[in-house]
Protein backbone atom coordinates (compact mmCIF):
# COMPACT_ATOMS: atom_id res chain seq x y z
CA UNK A 1 0.00 0.00 0.00
CA UNK A 2 1.69 3.46 -1.35
CA UNK A 3 0.57 6.94 -1.19
CA UNK A 4 2.00 9.53 -3.90
CA UNK A 5 3.37 12.73 -2.66
CA UNK A 6 2.98 15.70 -5.29
CA UNK A 7 4.78 19.10 -5.20
CA UNK A 8 3.00 21.53 -7.83
CA UNK A 9 5.17 24.69 -8.62
CA UNK A 10 4.56 27.49 -10.99
CA UNK A 11 7.06 30.22 -11.63
CA UNK A 12 5.19 33.81 -10.41
CA UNK A 13 6.83 36.06 -13.35
CA UNK A 14 9.56 38.04 -14.48
CA UNK A 15 10.34 41.01 -12.10
CA UNK A 16 12.84 40.75 -9.52
CA UNK A 17 10.87 40.34 -6.35
CA UNK A 18 8.87 37.92 -8.32
CA UNK A 19 11.75 36.07 -9.06
CA UNK A 20 13.23 36.11 -5.29
CA UNK A 21 9.92 34.62 -4.18
CA UNK A 22 10.48 32.16 -6.69
CA UNK A 23 13.93 30.94 -5.52
CA UNK A 24 12.24 30.83 -1.94
CA UNK A 25 9.25 28.55 -3.14
CA UNK A 26 11.85 26.38 -4.91
CA UNK A 27 13.90 25.91 -1.98
CA UNK A 28 10.90 25.33 0.20
CA UNK A 29 9.70 22.53 -2.61
CA UNK A 30 12.70 20.92 -1.91
CA UNK A 31 12.76 20.66 1.78
CA UNK A 32 9.48 19.37 1.85
CA UNK A 33 10.20 17.14 -1.16
CA UNK A 34 12.98 15.32 0.89
CA UNK A 35 10.64 14.89 3.96
CA UNK A 36 8.24 12.93 2.25
CA UNK A 37 10.80 10.89 0.91
CA UNK A 38 11.86 10.12 4.68
CA UNK A 39 8.57 9.50 5.92
CA UNK A 40 7.85 6.77 3.53
CA UNK A 41 5.55 8.30 0.84
CA UNK A 42 5.77 6.56 -3.00
CA UNK A 43 6.42 7.89 -5.59
CA UNK A 44 7.52 11.88 -4.51
CA UNK A 45 6.70 13.86 -7.79
CA UNK A 46 7.27 17.28 -8.39
CA UNK A 47 5.22 18.87 -11.51
CA UNK A 48 6.78 21.86 -12.94
CA UNK A 49 8.34 23.27 -16.26
CA UNK A 50 10.73 25.33 -14.95
CA UNK A 51 14.18 24.31 -15.38
CA UNK A 52 15.87 25.64 -12.29
CA UNK A 53 12.67 23.88 -10.15
CA UNK A 54 13.21 20.53 -12.06
CA UNK A 55 16.95 20.33 -11.15
CA UNK A 56 16.63 21.75 -7.34
CA UNK A 57 13.60 19.01 -7.36
CA UNK A 58 15.61 16.37 -8.96
CA UNK A 59 18.30 16.69 -6.54
CA UNK A 60 15.74 16.64 -3.84
CA UNK A 61 14.67 12.86 -4.81
CA UNK A 62 11.71 13.52 -7.10
CA UNK A 63 10.50 12.39 -9.95
CA UNK A 64 9.41 15.19 -12.86
CA UNK A 65 6.72 15.59 -14.24
CA UNK A 66 6.04 18.53 -16.72
CA UNK A 67 2.82 20.12 -16.71
CA UNK A 68 1.11 19.82 -19.82
CA UNK A 69 -2.04 22.06 -19.56
CA UNK A 70 -1.72 25.79 -20.45
CA UNK A 71 -2.60 27.82 -19.16
CA UNK A 72 -2.04 25.73 -15.99
CA UNK A 73 -4.47 23.77 -14.31
CA UNK A 74 -4.36 22.10 -11.11
CA UNK A 75 -6.74 19.68 -10.92
CA UNK A 76 -7.01 18.97 -14.13
CA UNK A 77 -3.19 18.05 -13.84
CA UNK A 78 -3.83 16.62 -10.28
CA UNK A 79 -5.66 13.80 -12.12
CA UNK A 80 -3.58 13.07 -15.49
CA UNK A 81 -0.79 12.48 -13.29
CA UNK A 82 -2.89 10.26 -10.51
CA UNK A 83 -4.31 7.91 -13.44
CA UNK A 84 -1.14 8.00 -15.56
CA UNK A 85 0.65 6.62 -11.95
CA UNK A 86 -2.60 4.72 -10.85
CA UNK A 87 -2.61 6.18 -7.71
CA UNK A 88 -5.50 5.25 -4.85
CA UNK A 89 -3.92 7.87 -2.22
CA UNK A 90 -1.88 11.26 -2.46
CA UNK A 91 -1.01 14.13 -0.94
CA UNK A 92 -0.76 17.28 -3.04
CA UNK A 93 1.32 20.81 -1.85
CA UNK A 94 2.37 23.63 -3.75
CA UNK A 95 5.77 24.53 -3.22
CA UNK A 96 5.15 27.48 -1.45
CA UNK A 97 3.99 25.27 2.05
CA UNK A 98 5.35 23.37 4.50
CA UNK A 99 8.22 24.71 5.04
CA UNK A 100 8.20 24.21 9.12
CA UNK A 101 6.68 20.82 8.50
CA UNK A 102 8.40 17.47 9.83
CA UNK A 103 8.55 13.80 8.30
CA UNK A 104 6.48 12.92 11.41
CA UNK A 105 4.15 15.23 10.50
CA UNK A 106 3.97 13.79 7.03
CA UNK A 107 4.20 10.36 7.96
CA UNK A 108 1.04 10.86 10.26
CA UNK A 109 -1.32 12.25 7.47
CA UNK A 110 0.17 9.21 5.58
CA UNK A 111 -1.00 6.89 8.02
CA UNK A 112 -4.34 8.73 8.37
CA UNK A 113 -5.04 8.29 4.46
CA UNK A 114 -3.80 4.25 4.26
CA UNK A 115 -6.17 3.72 7.36
CA UNK A 116 -9.66 4.96 5.70
CA UNK A 117 -11.07 3.63 2.78
CA UNK A 118 -12.34 7.44 1.80
CA UNK A 119 -11.40 10.70 2.79
CA UNK A 120 -10.19 14.36 2.18
CA UNK A 121 -7.49 15.87 4.75
CA UNK A 122 -7.13 19.55 4.50
CA UNK A 123 -4.76 22.26 6.50
CA UNK A 124 -7.64 24.43 5.67
CA UNK A 125 -10.78 22.90 4.17
CA UNK A 126 -12.17 26.49 2.72
CA UNK A 127 -8.70 27.52 1.31
CA UNK A 128 -6.30 24.64 1.35
CA UNK A 129 -2.73 24.43 0.87
CA UNK A 130 -1.99 21.25 1.58
CA UNK A 131 -4.74 18.27 0.53
CA UNK A 132 -4.58 14.82 0.84
CA UNK A 133 -7.14 12.03 -0.62
CA UNK A 134 -8.40 8.79 -1.20
CA UNK A 135 -9.81 7.12 -3.14
CA UNK A 136 -7.90 9.24 -6.36
CA UNK A 137 -11.26 8.24 -8.43
CA UNK A 138 -13.40 10.75 -6.36
CA UNK A 139 -11.47 13.51 -9.17
CA UNK A 140 -14.10 12.28 -11.52
CA UNK A 141 -16.76 13.26 -9.60
CA UNK A 142 -16.07 16.63 -9.03
CA UNK A 143 -15.54 20.17 -11.36
CA UNK A 144 -12.16 19.95 -10.89
CA UNK A 145 -10.45 23.33 -9.58
CA UNK A 146 -7.67 25.45 -11.09
CA UNK A 147 -6.33 25.95 -7.78
CA UNK A 148 -6.21 24.02 -4.75
CA UNK A 149 -7.54 25.91 -2.41
CA UNK A 150 -11.42 25.05 -2.94
CA UNK A 151 -10.41 21.23 -4.16
CA UNK A 152 -11.31 19.37 -0.28
CA UNK A 153 -14.81 21.79 0.03
CA UNK A 154 -15.28 20.00 -3.80
CA UNK A 155 -14.19 16.28 -2.68
CA UNK A 156 -16.42 17.08 0.07
CA UNK A 157 -19.64 18.58 -1.45
CA UNK A 158 -19.65 16.79 -4.80
CA UNK A 159 -17.91 13.64 -4.41
CA UNK A 160 -18.91 12.94 -0.64
CA UNK A 161 -15.41 12.46 1.10
CA UNK A 162 -15.62 12.05 4.57
CA UNK A 163 -13.49 15.85 5.63
CA UNK A 164 -11.37 16.02 8.38
CA UNK A 165 -9.33 19.42 9.15
CA UNK A 166 -5.37 18.83 10.15
CA UNK A 167 -4.40 20.06 13.44
CA UNK A 168 -3.70 23.62 13.31
CA UNK A 169 -0.37 24.93 13.78
CA UNK A 170 2.11 27.58 12.30
CA UNK A 171 3.84 24.17 10.02
CA UNK A 172 0.67 23.43 9.07
CA UNK A 173 -1.05 27.12 7.93
CA UNK A 174 2.36 28.80 6.57
CA UNK A 175 1.96 29.22 2.70
CA UNK A 176 4.72 31.61 1.47
CA UNK A 177 3.39 33.51 -0.98
CA UNK A 178 4.71 37.01 -0.36
CA UNK A 179 7.75 39.17 1.29
CA UNK A 180 6.24 39.45 4.44
CA UNK A 181 5.98 35.44 4.83
CA UNK A 182 9.24 34.40 3.98
CA UNK A 183 10.79 37.08 6.45
CA UNK A 184 8.75 36.33 9.21
CA UNK A 185 9.63 32.61 8.53
CA UNK A 186 13.11 33.11 8.53
CA UNK A 187 12.70 33.97 12.14
CA UNK A 188 11.25 30.75 13.40
CA UNK A 189 14.02 28.46 15.15
CA UNK A 190 12.71 25.60 13.15
CA UNK A 191 13.17 27.22 9.69
CA UNK A 192 15.18 25.01 7.66
CA UNK A 193 19.09 26.68 6.90
CA UNK A 194 18.35 26.31 3.41
CA UNK A 195 16.05 29.29 3.65
CA UNK A 196 18.61 30.87 5.42
CA UNK A 197 20.80 30.77 2.36
CA UNK A 198 18.22 31.96 0.04
CA UNK A 199 17.45 35.10 2.34
CA UNK A 200 14.28 37.52 1.99
CA UNK A 201 13.70 40.79 2.71
CA UNK A 202 15.53 41.88 5.63
CA UNK A 203 16.05 45.65 4.60
CA UNK A 204 12.91 46.54 4.11
CA UNK A 205 10.64 44.63 6.51
CA UNK A 206 12.66 43.70 9.18
CA UNK A 207 12.26 46.25 11.75
CA UNK A 208 8.45 45.80 11.23
CA UNK A 209 8.24 42.34 12.03
CA UNK A 210 10.93 43.13 14.98
CA UNK A 211 8.73 45.81 16.30
CA UNK A 212 5.55 43.56 15.63
CA UNK A 213 7.08 40.59 17.58
CA UNK A 214 7.91 42.74 20.66
CA UNK A 215 4.32 43.56 20.64
CA UNK A 216 2.99 40.38 21.14
CA UNK A 217 4.55 39.57 24.08
CA UNK A 218 3.96 42.89 25.85
CA UNK A 219 1.07 43.32 27.95
CA UNK A 220 -1.01 46.94 27.36
CA UNK A 221 -0.16 46.56 23.42
CA UNK A 222 -2.38 45.97 21.38
CA UNK A 223 -2.29 44.35 17.71
CA UNK A 224 -4.72 45.20 15.08
CA UNK A 225 -5.39 41.92 12.57
CA UNK A 226 -7.17 42.67 9.28
CA UNK A 227 -8.71 39.86 6.54
CA UNK A 228 -9.33 36.72 6.16
CA UNK A 229 -8.99 35.29 9.69
CA UNK A 230 -10.69 32.06 10.88
CA UNK A 231 -11.59 31.50 14.62
CA UNK A 232 -8.59 28.71 15.43
CA UNK A 233 -5.95 31.68 15.16
CA UNK A 234 -8.09 34.21 16.63
CA UNK A 235 -8.07 31.01 19.45
CA UNK A 236 -4.56 30.71 19.32
CA UNK A 237 -3.59 34.37 19.61
CA UNK A 238 -6.06 35.34 22.43
CA UNK A 239 -4.27 32.10 24.73
CA UNK A 240 -0.71 32.89 23.15
CA UNK A 241 -0.31 36.74 23.39
CA UNK A 242 0.59 38.98 25.95
CA UNK A 243 -0.91 41.67 24.08
CA UNK A 244 -4.25 42.63 23.25
CA UNK A 245 -5.63 41.45 20.43
CA UNK A 246 -8.40 43.62 18.36
CA UNK A 247 -9.53 41.54 14.92
CA UNK A 248 -11.16 42.16 12.26
CA UNK A 249 -12.02 39.54 10.44
CA UNK A 250 -14.13 39.75 6.98
CA UNK A 251 -14.30 37.62 3.56
CA UNK A 252 -12.95 33.78 5.00
CA UNK A 253 -13.10 31.96 1.32
CA UNK A 254 -13.09 35.01 -0.46
CA UNK A 255 -10.71 33.53 -2.90
CA UNK A 256 -12.62 30.15 -3.31
CA UNK A 257 -15.87 31.55 -3.57
CA UNK A 258 -14.76 33.45 -6.85
CA UNK A 259 -15.83 36.52 -4.67
CA UNK A 260 -13.01 38.62 -5.60
CA UNK A 261 -13.30 38.04 -9.02
CA UNK A 262 -17.15 38.48 -9.21
CA UNK A 263 -17.08 41.57 -7.18
CA UNK A 264 -19.01 41.10 -4.92
CA UNK A 265 -16.41 41.45 -1.60
CA UNK A 266 -17.14 43.69 0.65
CA UNK A 267 -15.13 44.91 3.93
CA UNK A 268 -15.98 47.41 6.38
CA UNK A 269 -12.45 48.81 6.08
CA UNK A 270 -13.07 49.31 2.71
CA UNK A 271 -16.38 51.65 3.44
CA UNK A 272 -13.88 53.51 5.62
CA UNK A 273 -11.06 53.38 3.04
CA UNK A 274 -13.53 55.29 0.16
CA UNK A 275 -14.87 58.14 2.78
CA UNK A 276 -11.38 58.78 4.18
CA UNK A 277 -8.73 58.36 1.25
CA UNK A 278 -5.60 56.86 2.02
CA UNK A 279 -3.44 58.25 4.37
CA UNK A 280 -7.02 59.41 6.79
CA UNK A 281 -7.48 55.85 6.67
CA UNK A 282 -4.11 54.65 8.38
CA UNK A 283 -3.99 57.76 10.76
CA UNK A 284 -7.94 55.93 11.90
CA UNK A 285 -6.22 52.51 12.24
CA UNK A 286 -3.78 53.49 14.15
CA UNK A 287 -6.00 54.60 16.71
CA UNK A 288 -7.30 51.04 17.16
CA UNK A 289 -3.98 49.29 17.70
CA UNK A 290 -0.48 49.41 18.43
CA UNK A 291 0.61 47.68 15.29
CA UNK A 292 -1.25 45.63 12.33
CA UNK A 293 -1.28 42.78 10.24
CA UNK A 294 -3.26 43.61 7.03
CA UNK A 295 -4.74 41.54 4.88
CA UNK A 296 -4.57 43.79 1.77
CA UNK A 297 -6.32 41.79 -0.66
CA UNK A 298 -9.53 42.18 0.81
CA UNK A 299 -9.76 45.77 0.53
CA UNK A 300 -8.54 45.70 -3.16
CA UNK A 301 -11.42 42.95 -3.66
CA UNK A 302 -14.02 45.46 -2.24
CA UNK A 303 -12.38 48.56 -4.17
CA UNK A 304 -12.21 46.38 -7.44
CA UNK A 305 -8.57 46.91 -8.06
CA UNK A 306 -6.94 43.33 -9.80
CA UNK A 307 -3.25 44.89 -9.72
CA UNK A 308 -0.38 42.40 -11.57
CA UNK A 309 1.37 40.06 -9.02
CA UNK A 310 4.46 42.60 -9.21
CA UNK A 311 2.61 45.24 -8.53
CA UNK A 312 0.95 44.03 -5.27
CA UNK A 313 4.42 42.03 -3.81
CA UNK A 314 5.49 45.56 -4.51
CA UNK A 315 3.41 47.30 -2.48
CA UNK A 316 3.86 44.60 0.11
CA UNK A 317 7.27 45.56 0.25
CA UNK A 318 6.25 49.37 0.43
CA UNK A 319 7.75 50.16 -2.76
CA UNK A 320 5.48 52.71 -4.22
CA UNK A 321 7.93 53.89 -6.39
CA UNK A 322 7.76 51.13 -8.31
CA UNK A 323 4.12 50.67 -9.39
CA UNK A 324 2.71 53.09 -11.81
CA UNK A 325 0.87 56.03 -10.17
CA UNK A 326 -2.86 55.19 -9.20
CA UNK A 327 -4.51 54.26 -6.68
CA UNK A 328 -2.52 51.49 -5.73
CA UNK A 329 0.33 53.55 -5.37
CA UNK A 330 -1.28 56.17 -3.07
CA UNK A 331 -2.43 53.44 -1.17
CA UNK A 332 0.94 52.15 -0.54
CA UNK A 333 2.73 55.74 -0.04
CA UNK A 334 0.06 55.99 2.69
CA UNK A 335 0.74 52.43 4.24
CA UNK A 336 5.26 53.07 3.90
CA UNK A 337 4.14 56.52 6.48
CA UNK A 338 1.36 54.97 8.55
CA UNK A 339 2.17 55.98 12.23
CA UNK A 340 2.31 52.43 13.70
CA UNK A 341 4.47 48.96 12.65
CA UNK A 342 2.42 47.45 9.79
CA UNK A 343 2.77 44.14 7.42
CA UNK A 344 0.56 43.57 4.42
CA UNK A 345 0.46 40.69 2.63
CA UNK A 346 -2.36 38.33 1.80
CA UNK A 347 -4.63 35.60 3.79
CA UNK A 348 -1.42 33.85 4.57
CA UNK A 349 -0.18 36.86 6.69
CA UNK A 350 -3.30 36.91 8.64
CA UNK A 351 -3.30 32.14 9.73
CA UNK A 352 0.23 30.91 9.17
CA UNK A 353 2.78 34.02 9.33
CA UNK A 354 0.81 35.32 12.23
CA UNK A 355 1.08 31.99 13.93
CA UNK A 356 4.45 31.43 13.28
CA UNK A 357 5.40 35.34 13.91
CA UNK A 358 4.00 34.33 17.31
CA UNK A 359 6.20 31.15 18.12
CA UNK A 360 9.09 32.86 17.05
CA UNK A 361 8.78 36.07 19.21
CA UNK A 362 8.31 33.42 22.65
CA UNK A 363 11.11 31.28 21.04
CA UNK A 364 13.64 34.36 21.87
CA UNK A 365 13.57 36.55 18.74
CA UNK A 366 14.23 39.85 18.29
CA UNK A 367 16.10 39.76 21.64
CA UNK A 368 14.02 41.94 24.01
CA UNK A 369 14.78 42.42 28.32
CA UNK A 370 11.12 43.84 28.56
CA UNK A 371 9.91 40.26 27.12
CA UNK A 372 7.29 38.99 29.76
CA UNK A 373 6.48 35.42 30.43
CA UNK A 374 4.28 33.55 27.91
CA UNK A 375 0.73 33.39 28.84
Amino acid sequence: MTTGFLVFFGPVGVSEVERRLDAFKIAIGSTVLRLAGEAGYDPVIAVTTDPDATAAFRAAGAEIEAGERQPFHLGEELRRVARSRSLERLVVVGAGAGALLTAQDLRAVRAQLEDARSLVLSNNAYSADLVGLTPVSALDAIALPATDNPLPRLLHQQAGLPSVQLPRSAAMLLDVDTPADATVLLRHPRCPAALHLVGAWERELGARIDALMRLVTTPEQELLVAGRVGAPVWTYLESQTACRVRMLAEERGMAAAGRDVSGTARTSLGFLYERTGPTAFFSLLAELGDGMLFDSRVLFAHLGWHPGAADRLSSDLFAAETIPKGPLREFTSAAREAPFPLLLGGHTLVAGVLWTMVEAAWSGHPPDEQKHEQP
